[in-house]
Order: structure tokens, then C-alpha cells, then sequence
């Protein structure tokens, strides 16, 4: 497993704590952005932290992107997790997902590459890079102490105040920035409004008794940290799903409290497009 994909322990006497990220990074940046995530203080802290986090792994030389594995691997776990179809149907579509999962992998790995060479800086290979990488565009912070970096991060940032979009590409990326936004806020009205589901035999999402929509209790207030947006963001989320019928509500969205409750109905459709419990990267989605 890689050392990013390990719960972190360490830091100072109140834990690590989940700096906030701008969604769209985690389509953009290296699978191992996730290590950054995660940090002992808001406020500059030493870099050497990782490493400490990991004092018996070489962290720094720990590759940026994830190693999808040999597709013979796929295969096995497919056969181990689905049952009823035949082993040739459950290899075919092992064998497609993995091609996917691995296109996908190559063409965000190309657009990272671009990404770079328009910024000027070198391609990040290593972990040790990719915290260069961050500092030199702006995403973190640093300062020297006493002849120690420290470091803090600022991954807030919109790619579009660092990167360089070319006309085509700055649509489809606000395109995808809306995208993550909805997928946020529908996961936020599944999870904080603990909507019941399961799978069908076809691993198709359902609600109870096959039901179109369900009607949830939720807040502004309580959907944004969830989602980890600002509740206003998520308030003009609503609205934009409303006005495509995806959503559906009594109360007045534009002006309703943030901190109030209100009953929220979702459709399927929305809620199951969704059913991861965070934002993925597209090979892992």
C-alpha cells in the first residue's frame, strides 16, 4: 500500500488536521497530493514532518503517481468480489475497467506534464519534488528557521490563478469545477441526510423499494462542511440542481438560514451518480 493511502498519525498534541484543497487539484495533481492534505498545523511547521509521520520508509523518494498494478491483479479481485456471472465476463470486464483506469492515468499524467512545462518547472517524480513543486506555484508557503523549512500550505487556490488555460481548456476545467461542486454537494445531501441505499445485482445504486427521490433533513450549514465548501457555495449548488429537477425543497434556498434545517428531496438519478463518499481522481472513481 502506498504511504499515502495510510491513515496519518504524529504532529502536534491535537493531531493532524485536513488542510482545505480546492477540489479541482485532485483531478490535476499527482495521486500523492494526498500527503500534503494532511499536516500537523494550519500555521508553518517543520517539513521534516512527513518524514517523521514515516520514520521507517523512504518517504521523499516514494513515487507521486499511484502504480496501478499488473491487470492479472484486477482480474483476481473481481473473481473474489462478484458472484453470478461467469469467470470469461468477469475477466472482460476486469480487462476493461483496468484499461480505463489506466487511460485515464496516462492522459492525467500528459496534462500534468503540460501543466509544468507552461509554469516552467520541472516535472515533480518524487514526493521530494512534489513539495517543491507546490511551494515554487504558490500552493504552499515557505520560510526558513534557523537553517530549517518550514512550510505551510495554501492549497486553496484556484488553478486558475496559478495555471496556464488555453481557451478550450479553461472551459472544460470551469466545466469540471461545476462538476465537483455538484458531486460534493450530492454526496453531502447522502451522507448528512443518512440516506439508506444498496446495489442491485448489476451494482446499479437504489433506494428503498426502488423509490425515485427520498426527502432528507439537512442544512446549509451542516451540507458545507461536509462537503467542505462554504455553505453559500452550496446554496447556489442547490439552486442550480433545483432548476434542473434534481432537486426539490419548500423552503426558499436563496434565503433561508444557513444554520436552519429544511427538508431537501433528491432524486435518485443525482444521488447515484454519485456514490463514492469523497472526490476521487478519475482512474480511482
Amino acid at each position: 500500500m502506498e504511504a499515502f493511502d495510510r491513515p496519518f498519525g504524529g504532529g502536534d498534541e491535537s493531531g493532524p488536521v485536513q488542510a482545505p484543497m480546492h477540489p479541482a487539484w485532485i483531478r490535476i495533481m499527482p495521486c500523492s497530493i494526498e500527503l500534503f492534505r494532511t499536516v500537523p498545523s494550519l500555521n508553518p511547521f517543520p517539513a521534516s514532518w512527513w518524514a517523521d509521520v514515516f520514520p521507517d520508509e523512504d518517504i521523499w523518494n516514494e513515487p507521486v503517481w499511484c502504480d496501478p498494478g499488473d491487470v492479472d491483479d484486477w482480474i483476481a479481485e473481481a473473481k473474489e468480489h462478484h458472484y453470478g456471472a461467469s469467470d470469461e465476463v468477469i475477466e472482460k470486464e476486469a480487462r476493461e475497467e483496468y484499461d480505463r483506469a489506466t487511460g485515464e492515468r496516462s492522459d492525467r499524467i500528459a496534462a500534468f506534464t503540460i501543466h509544468c512545462e507552461r509554469s516552467g518547472l520541472p516535472v515533480p517524480h518524487t514526493v521530494r519534488d512534489l513539495l517543491e513543486f507546490l511551494l515554487a506555484l504558490g500552493l504552499y508557503r515557505g520560510e526558513a528557521r534557523d537553517g530549517q523549512l518550514f512550510v505551510a500550505p495554501q492549497l486553496y487556490i484556484n488553478p486558475f490563478d496559478v495555471l496556464a488555460f488555453d481557451k478550450l481548456e479553461a472551459i472544460e476545467e470551469a466545466a469540471e469545477q461545476r462538476g465537483d461542486l455538484e458531486e460534493l454537494t450530492a454526496i453531502a445531501v447522502r451522507r448528512v441526510g443518512g440516506v439508506e441505499y444498496e446495489f442491485d445485482s448489476e451494482g446499479h445504486f437504489r433506494l428503498p423499494g426502488g423509490a425515485s427521490s427520498v426527502t432528507v433533513s439537512v442544512s446549509l450549514a451542516a451540507l458545507g462542511e461536509h462537503a467542505g465548501l462554504p455553505p453559500q457555495v452550496v446554496r447556489g449548488m442547490l439552486l442550480e440542481l433545483a432548476e434542473d429537477g434534481d432537486v426539490s425543497t419548500p423552503v426558499d434556498l436563496g434565503s433561508f438560514p444557513l444554520a436552519e434545517e429544511f427538508e431537501l428531496t433528491a432524486t435518485d438519478d443525482l444521488l447515484g451518480g454519485y456514490p463514492n463518499d469523497e472526490l476521487l481522481p478519475p482512474e480511482h472513481a
